[in-house]
């Protein structure tokens, strides 16, 4: 069954109308009809099943038929993205959504070539958030990952409180291998460059707070690509990549 994001999802009701952003998207994007069946997520593991009873462009009423919790089993994992081209940063925030990424930090570096001004974070905040959404929805998740505003590196860092931090750095003297623990951690952040990477000097920043700076080969992997492959390597290790399908838990 399709899914669709919607916050805060009650029924008060045994009926209720959708929001018309979503009304808009069943009835006129997959020109769903009346007695078909989709799933209203809240972003936070609550489910509703609802079969459609009313259908146009701009409404759409829906009957609750069953409602579930969905347990998050995916390792949580905070990336801390140094801002990259808003075109890679759109597939970053697609790929890691669809791999079990928490929360995204969107961070200044000093070789960020394309900084976004106070005017512009809120707008590119909004659309980020769709897009997270959006990659969730395809994928059946059923949380969402939290995107914050864009942020120093210098902050950024500071503040990660994570079990396990780590620093992707191509100069780095050990392995991603050398550093995993046994046991999974009850968290992880995990720290990737822009274009151009992390300078040294931000480098030994991350490291007084905590960070561990680890490779992941021989070849020089893009932003985008380093993050995914890093984010795949710990949920499977960690998390779900390697599990059965998603657990219920019905609330009839």
């Amino acid at each position: 069954m399709r899914r669709f994001f919607v916050p805060h999802v009650t029924f008060t009701h045994e009926s209720e109308d959708l929001p018309r952003d979503v009304a808009h998207h069943i009835s006129t994007v997959l020109r769903l009809r009346c007695e078909e069946r989709i799933v209203l997520c809240d972003g936070a593991g609550g489910c509703v099943e609802c079969r459609i009873e009313e259908i146009s462009a701009k409404k759409c009423r829906v009957t609750r038929l069953r409602q579930w919790s969905e347990q998050e089993t995916a390792l949580p994992v905070t990336l801390i993205q140094g801002l990259p081209h808003s075109d890679r940063l759109d597939i970053i925030l697609q790929k890691t959504t669809e791999l079990g990424v928490q929360r995204i930090l969107p961070t200044h570096c000093q070789r960020s070539q394309y900084p976004i001004s106070a005017a512009k974070a809120s707008r590119k905040l909004e659309r980020w958030q769709k897009i997270v959404a959006e990659a969730a929805r395809q994928s059946e998740r059923a949380w969402l990952p939290k995107v914050a505003t864009v942020s120093s590196f210098a902050e950024t860092v500071r503040e990660c409180d994570a079990e396990l931090k780590l620093v992707l750095w191509e100069q780095a003297a050990q392995p991603l291998e050398a550093v995993l623990p046994q046991q999974p951690p009850k968290d992880v952040a995990v720290i990737v460059g822009p274009e151009g990477g992390l300078t040294e000097q931000e480098v030994e920043l991350a490291l007084q707070q905590g960070f561990v700076a680890v490779g992941l080969g021989p070849r020089i992997l893009r932003t985008e690509t380093a993050g995914m492959t890093l984010m795949a390597i710990l949920q499977f290790q960690y998390g779900d990549l390697n599990r059965i399908p998603r657990e219920q838990i019905v609330l009839e």
